[in-house]
């Protein structure tokens, strides 16, 4: 038998199954000696005998490493020897590294391919497929488990268990119905040692998440980048030349620079990706992706957010996060400027690639009043006239939002400059729903806390329990879904705090001040204010959403609606 890479299925099929309508199996050909892969010729004596299918598998590398392979494979080989079997070594199935427990060898395994040969027919009924215990067959919850077992029986193959040698068959379980019982019983027992072998992972992996969040062991090996783990585990020490690094984008960023430009300049002045730094390699190349990345990570402000690996229903496997340990990195950035630039990036326009730099104050913010989209700056004119910049709405240009009106620039950003202290006087007042969703939020997370912790107990003193294992993972769940949306309302709580905002305001209307303005600082400010700017041109007016303070607006009038209606095209 030939042994791929593990964590493969291996299927390995030869002549005479090469017009087998298995067009999307994964199949392996294996031509030997005079086409019958070493095997003589068929008798007429060989021909009355049944033929077995040896199905081995094993779910980890030490498994591979140890006697699992070899205990299966000869347990096989000598049933079939003393029961007068062929062992077919034409279709010899491993499942290396596949594990049962979620149905994942039926589902992408050398299994499933078994079966599919069953049902078109390629192998016959009165076959056997031997299995060393029902467990190799299927750990999965008991009714997905027993109708894949009745659906190999069905099909008029014999199940063989070669650890005490049972032979199960359509016929054998219709005169002893009891055996279906030992069968069942087989598969309650393989996915109660799953689950429980799994929720011991969750528990140990949750002990270590507590142990770390109080006594600061480091839990991983790998790290940000910019960081280095200390020899005895006891933490990690900040590489300051990486470090300052990021700190250089996250001040740019507050400037109002963009991504791609900020890549650019990286490349252009040599900085080394930290991929490069002490490999001996080039330096590399910085890319938008990966400075868009750096600015959402929140281990620049120390926080850690373990995940653990849960299956879905179709054997996917998903990383869920869970509880977020604070401090676990030390921050090389404070918090609130981590929280201004996810303010501002979270409602981020694309520039064009020839700068990079927003071309307005507005850009990414102005709306436009009859559908809502965005609404981006046009140049017309041409090189015998004065050009000018107008505001149009990205749906109008391809004729969605009707009418076409191009919005003249020029007065709209006269208005801001002038009435710059308007923002100032009519700054409103923090949210106060977010504030109580917050309150809620935390209630409900200390409860489910409270609850995962009762439950946890319980196993610990009366053993393993589907209902309750069951109950904590949906409160688990339940909990993941409470804290991410706390992460949520709480960078928007914080951002309501009036102090910081007031700043904010009075940083923006010093900018508004200059002379003459610089348009890209005053954009990324603006970003952080405000969600939109309703460019309302029937009435002549703009309209700031802020984003602290949901539902609350700030009017400034910049051009009369005679003046304001005057379509251009």
């Amino acid at each position: 038998m030939r042994q791929g890479p593990f964590c493969a299925s291996t299927l390995m099929v030869t002549p005479p199954l090469k017009n087998s309508r298995l067009k999307d199996q994964q199949m392996l050909w294996a031509f030997g000696e005079d086409n019958f892969g070493g095997q003589p010729p068929m008798t007429p004596q060989t021909v009355s005998r049944p033929r077995a299918y040896s199905y081995v598998r094993f779910s980890t590398p030490e498994q591979s490493k140890g006697d699992s392979l070899r205990r299966q494979t000869e347990k096989a080989e000598k049933y079939a020897a003393e029961h007068g079997l062929i062992l077919d070594d034409k279709v010899s199935m491993l499942d290396a590294g596949v594990s049962a427990f979620k149905g994942a060898n039926v589902k992408v395994g050398a299994l499933g391919d078994f079966l599919s040969l069953v049902q078109y027919g390629d192998i016959k009924p009165g076959s056997y497929l031997l299995v060393e215990n029902v467990d190799r067959i299927s750990r999965d919850n008991i009714i997905d488990a027993q109708m894949v077992f009745m659906g190999i029986i069905n099909a008029g193959i014999v199940v063989v268990t070669l650890s005490n040698e049972r032979a199960y068959s359509r016929e054998s379980i219709t005169r002893n119905q009891f055996e279906i019982f030992e069968i069942i019983m087989g598969f309650i027992r393989a996915n109660d040692e799953s689950a429980t072998k799994a929720q011991r992972l969750r528990s140990a992996w949750h002990g270590k998440r507590l142990k770390t969040a109080n006594q600061r062991e480091v839990m991983t090996k790998q790290g940000p980048r910019w960081l280095r783990m200390r020899e005895d585990r006891s933490g990690f020490d900040v590489i300051e030349d990486r470090a300052e690094i990021v700190r250089r984008i996250f001040r740019d960023t507050l400037s109002g620079i963009g991504q791609n430009q900020l890549a650019r300049a990286l490349n252009l002045e040599g900085v080394p990706t930290f991929e490069s730094m002490g490999s001996g390699r080039s330096a590399g190349m910085w890319h938008s992706s990966y400075v868009s990345k750096l600015l959402r990570n929140e281990a620049v402000v120390g926080r850690f957010t373990p995940t653990r690996r849960e299956r879905t229903h179709d054997g996917k496997q998903l990383r869920v996060p869970t509880e977020t340990v604070e401090g676990y990195y030390p921050a090389i950035v404070d918090l609130e400027t981590w929280e201004k630039v996810n303010a501002m990036t979270a409602g981020r326009v694309s520039y064009s690639a020839k700068g990079d730099m927003p071309t307005n104050i507005l850009a990414g913010l102005a709306a436009c009043p009859e559908c809502g989209s965005k609404m981006t700056r046009l140049n017309k004119g041409n090189g015998k006239t004065k050009r000018h910049a107008y505001l149009v709405c990205v749906r109008a240009k391809t004729g969605l939002c009707k009418p076409y009106k191009a919005v003249p620039y020029g007065p709209i950003e006269a208005a801001i400059i002038e009435k710059r202290e308007t923002f100032l006087a009519e700054l409103p007042s923090p949210d106060e729903t977010l504030e109580a969703e917050w309150q809620r939020l935390l209630q409900a997370d200390e409860a489910h806390g409270d609850e995962i912790g009762k439950i946890t107990d319980a196993i610990k003193a009366h053993g393993f329990s589907a209902a309750l294992s069951d109950t904590l993972r949906t409160l688990e769940d339940d909990r993941a879904a409470i804290r991410a949306r706390l992460v949520e309302v709480g960078e928007r709580v914080t951002a309501t705090l009036t102090n910081r905002v007031l700043q904010t305001v009075d940083k923006m209307v010093a900018l508004l001040e200059a002379n003459p303005i610089e348009i890209a600082p005053i954009s990324a400010i603006m970003r952080q204010l405000f969600t939109m700017v309703e460019v309302d041109w029937p009435s002549g007016h703009l309209r700031f959403h802020w984003r602290h303070a949901a539902g609350e607006t700030t009017r400034i009038m910049y051009a009369w609606p005679k003046e304001a209606n005057t379509l251009v095209r």
